[in-house]
């Protein structure tokens, strides 16, 4: 067994699978078990992918789940995969030695390393990845002060294991409260109260949020805008 994971879409992942695969031509199965996501259906649209290929701007044809598109991998990698990778179905397979008996199965097939074409050689090379534009992280952000929604705290609530956000107005008085263990779930909540009027904010609570959350689940100790330290 060469490579063994999950996946969880059927877009970006199944494009990782995809160009991993194609990169080594001693891989000619893939094995899929385990539970197939309700909403994605990574392994219906896997099959889907070796059976039919792709369509108009990379959508694997009959693939049942939420957005299965390939959009960054070339029409001659999908080509080279499906010819390469023969996709064996066990999906609702949750058993090991099942799943094991499977692989020592393939195993005695044997087929050998796959003798491609010039084209599809060239094709499995990692040269066709999508093309991303460079830019520099940083910017400026504007004070918190000056978002006309308020301005947040951020705490930890240690002995409730809770974090704990209270919004405040822009001329200091206070407003709201919101408790919970999820960060998302907290900025969520911010947004859907529309509370946060600017985009800064938003990123800015949301890296706090997650801090506040790391740090209630690994013990640490939290203050905003801080690094996170050890409890003492």
């Amino acid at each position: 067994m060469a490579i063994a994971g999950r996946v969880y879409t059927a877009n970006l992942g199944i494009e990782r699978i995809v160009v991993n695969l194609t990169a080594n031509p001693r891989i000619r199965f893939l094995l899929l078990a385990g539970r197939e996501s309700p909403i994605f259906q990574p392994g219906q649209t896997l099959g889907a992918l070796a059976a039919n290929g792709v369509g108009p701007e990379g959508r694997i044809i009959g693939a049942a789940g939420s957005q299965p598109v390939v959009a960054s991998v070339s029409a001659e990698r999908v080509a080279a995969f499906r010819a390469q990778v023969e996709v064996i179905d066990r999906r609702g397979e949750l058993e090991p030695s099942v799943i094991a008996g499977e692989v020592r199965a393939l195993l005695a097939r044997a087929p050998g390393p796959f003798s491609a074409t010039a084209a599809l050689e060239r094709a499995a090379r990692p040269a066709d990845e999508a093309a991303f534009v460079p830019i520099r992280p940083g910017g400026r952000r504007q004070p918190l002060v000056y978002d006309p929604a308020g301005f947040v705290v951020i705490t930890v609530d240690a002995a409730r294991r809770e974090i704990v956000v209270r919004h405040y107005r822009a001329n200091y008085r206070p407003a709201h409260e919101l408790r919970g263990h999820s960060a998302e779930a907290l900025l969520l909540g911010l947004l859907r109260e529309q509370l946060v009027s600017q985009c800064s904010h938003a990123g800015y609570l949301g890296a706090e949020l997650a801090k506040a959350e790391a740090a209630l689940h690994l013990g640490l100790r939290y203050e905003q805008d801080q690094p996170l330290r050890r409890a003492t």
